[in-house]
């Protein structure tokens, strides 16, 4: 078999012979973003991508994924029908710098699964009514619960859903407490996480 090469001034250089299998070759070099011998597959930016480990581990690096949570109390933000954005203001990590003043940003168009949890204390026995929206660029997702009887003190609402969005699309979590006559309730932050937020990219 003959094989046909180009140098770096074109021209082209012919070969006979070559490799019966790629096995002959323990070190094998395959272009400048596939590198087999490393276990890498290259992004056009230069990082890495997708990396193999030896015992067949897979990560990549530039995948969004990110942990956020409250580690305060955010006190007297809501009650009397106030939405009020949930603060996250500790990083866990953040994978790709996709987070960023209590927003994510979807870096590329896919399937992000969303999930969130939020506490909050000081309800009183006229609350109604508590609503969690996670809001997004192309949708708002919502999570009602009636507090009418029984009156409870402190309550926390989640959210996990696998949510479309397109490129630079964003998501933002707000809580709402209906029937207070003022805004009295807290959201709750420690080192426990009791507030959190993750997304990361399925698809």
């Amino acid at each position: 078999m003959a094989w046909t090469f180009y140098n770096s001034s074109g021209e082209a250089m012919i070969i006979d012979g070559g490799l019966a299998n790629v096995v002959e070759d323990t070190t094998p070099q395959l272009g400048g973003n596939l590198d087999m011998q490393a276990r890498l597959l290259v992004g056009n930016g230069g990082s890495t991508g997708i990396a193999i480990s030896a015992n067949g581990e897979v990560t990549m690096a530039a995948q969004p994924a990110v942990a956020v949570r409250n580690s305060v109390k955010d006190s007297n933000v809501t009650g009397a029908g106030t939405a009020a954005t949930v603060d996250f203001n500790i990083e866990e990590y953040d994978q790709n710098a996709d987070f960023a003043s209590d927003t994510f940003t979807a870096p590329v168009t896919g399937q992000y699964h969303i999930s969130v949890q939020v506490q909050f204390l000081g309800l009183t026995s006229a609350s109604t009514s508590m609503l969690l929206n996670v809001i997004s660029s192309n949708r708002n997702f919502r999570v009602v619960v009636d507090n009418s009887a029984p009156a409870i003190t402190e309550f926390y609402m989640p959210f996990s859903m696998d949510v479309n969005m397109d490129a630079a699309d964003t998501v933002t979590v707000t809580l709402t407490i209906y029937g207070e006559s003022s805004d009295v309730v807290d959201i709750d932050g420690s080192s426990e996480g009791r507030t959190t937020f993750s997304a990361r990219l399925v698809a």
